[in-house]
């Protein structure tokens, strides 16, 4: 009997540890659109988001390659609605993490399938499976820092979960308020991008 075709994310191979990972080297400017109340190197433990560790063991810190990318993880996620909450803006700042040789599991083109990954790794939720990956590359004898993959809000970006060992390797260096000088002009200009409103407080 054929067995039935199913749209889920595979869980990783079982001689993943074994195979050799298509690791990138990632050095310079990294970015994150966070809570001006939290702070800018926070690795999550929650279990709630995308590459989160499934038991909480380590943190996961979420950036991407280039600030637009941050917008679009952190304001696009509501489909349904056309408009972002004034609140939320002003709530939120922009902040650049200078990385020093990272190294991280590159999934963001060839590099999937060398895993036996395809790109259903950035849509797939819940995110049961996809911390099983996390887990298997965290667990993987070539200890990469992180993970880049594609922006599922906008798949031109490349994003990025860093592991909690990394820290080290990471300073901040900038912070701006998303909605205060010089930093207005550019959020405005991403929110004219998607053809988003501001909804005022």
């Amino acid at each position: 009997m054929a067995l039935k075709p199913t749209n889920k994310l595979p869980a990783p191979p079982p001689d993943l540890a074994k195979r050799p990972l298509p690791l990138k080297r990632v050095q310079g400017a990294i970015f994150r659109i966070h809570r001006k109340n939290q702070p800018c190197l926070h690795f999550g433990k929650n279990i709630s988001e995308r590459f989160d560790d499934p038991l909480g063991n380590y943190g996961v810190l979420y950036g991407a390659m280039r600030p637009e990318a941050s917008f679009a993880e952190v304001f696009l996620r509501r489909l349904s609605l056309m408009l972002v909450q004034e609140s939320d803006l002003i709530e939120r700042c922009l902040s650049r993490i200078e990385c020093r040789a990272l190294r991280c599991v590159d999934l963001t083109g060839a590099g999937l399938r060398k895993v036996s990954c395809d790109n259903r790794i950035t849509t797939e939720k819940p995110y049961h499976t996809v911390g099983l990956w996390s887990q298997a590359f965290f667990e993987h004898p070539l200890k990469p820092h992180g993970i880049l993959y594609r922006s599922r809000h906008n798949p031109r970006f490349v994003c990025l979960a860093l592991f909690d060992h990394c820290q080290a390797n990471l300073t901040l260096r900038l912070t701006e308020s998303l909605m205060a000088e010089p930093r207005r002009k550019w959020t405005i200009n991403q929110i004219a991008k998607y053809n988003l409103a501001i909804e005022p407080m």
